[in-house]
Formats: structure tokens, C-alpha cells, sequence
């Protein structure tokens, strides 16, 4: 219960990031406690500020088998680029450490990394958008870091952009191909 516990709120504090500017982390010092359904959200219940980095929009927040948290950094290559500002940025997966309190790198470029799943074999799951993105479904084996393509083409023609991805109890993946950015054309009806 205590994992399932901190998973909810790490991946409500995630998510909180989407919506709060980088101008009000200076001024906001913490939260206001949850409020919710107390099955849910237990009394007491706080948030906590685990990640102000990355760059544009942060998703995908998944548990791995390590107990590690993943999330993708969607970078959007018009807005985020290397420190000398000449090269753009193609997506980063970010690892948070719930015993340390670290925050590091994953996997960069991620491909443009949207929507994090693990099977139940502890491989990641990663659906890469659009905007210089892979634009496909891969598998990492955790143990090795090699990625497999899972899904990269439908009739022949490339995906427009992957976003969530969930796996059900049979093991079936099921993926969304919206279209939200980039400048490639679109070849699926989404």
C-alpha cells in the first residue's frame, strides 16, 4: 500500500508541473494539501516538488521494476535547444530515485518520448511522437538497454505521433496515434 501510496503522489506532483510556469516556482514554496476521495487520497496527504527541470512538458510518468520512476520530457524542438542554442533537443526520459530524491537522465535524445509503460517482464514501453521523434513503439530490455521496435509502420506508412500507450492483462499493447506537432506529414488518419 505504501508503493501504490507513493506512486499516486509522484505522479500527482508530475503532473502538477504541466500546469505551473517556471516564474511561480520561485514564489510557491510547497502545495496546498490534496483533496480528493479519502480512499484515494489519504488524510495528511501532501506534494511534494521532485522535479523543475527539463525542458517544455513532462509525461508518461511510469514505475519501473526498479523502483525507479520514469518520465518523458517532450521537448519541442522549437523551443528547446542545447546550451549553445544551435542544436535542437529530441526528447529526454528522466529516472527519479523515491530512496535518494535524485532526478537524472535516462535516455537522451528519447526519440521524443511520450507515453511510459512496463510489461511484465520490466521492460520499458515507449511510444515516440512527432517534431524529429522516432514516431514508432519501442521495447528497452532494462537489463541490457537495448531497444526493439515494436510497431513502426501501419500500411506501410510511417505513424503521425504516439502518445499513450497501456498494456492489458494478457499482455496486448494499445497505443493512441493523435497528431499534435511537428513538420512531418500525415500519413495515418489518427
Amino acid at each position: 500500500m505504501k508503493n501504490l501510496y507513493l506512486l499516486k503522489r509522484t505522479a500527482a506532483a508530475l503532473g502538477v508541473f504541466v500546469v505551473v510556469s517556471s516564474a511561480a516556482y520561485a514564489a510557491d514554496p510547497g502545495f496546498p494539501a490534496p483533496t480528493g476521495d479519502r480512499s484515494l487520497v489519504p488524510s495528511g496527504a501532501k506534494l511534494d516538488r521532485i522535479f523543475d527541470g527539463g525542458c517544455m512538458l513532462t509525461e508518461g510518468v511510469a514505475a519501473g521494476h526498479d523502483g525507479m520512476i520514469y518520465f518523458s520530457d517532450i521537448t519541442f524542438t522549437a523551443f528547446c535547444k542545447d546550451p549553445s542554442g544551435k542544436f535542437r533537443q529530441a526528447g529526454n526520459i528522466w529516472k527519479y530515485d523515491p530512496k535518494s530524491g535524485q532526478t537524472s537522465i535516462f535516455r537522451s535524445p528519447s526519440g521524443m518520448s511520450n507515453g511510459i509503460k512496463f510489461d511484465r517482464d520490466g521492460n520499458m514501453i515507449a511510444a515516440l511522437g512527432a517534431d524529429f521523434g522516432g514516431r514508432m513503439l519501442i521495447k528497452t530490455d532494462m537489463s541490457t538497454g537495448k531497444s526493439y521496435i515494436l510497431a513502426g509502420l501501419y500500411d506501410g506508412k510511417p505513424f503521425n505521433a504516439l502518445n499513450d500507450v497501456t498494456i492489458d492483462d494478457k499482455g496486448r499493447m494499445y497505443f493512441t496515434d493523435p497528431r499534435y506537432l511537428g513538420h512531418e506529414p500525415i500519413f495515418q488518419d489518427g
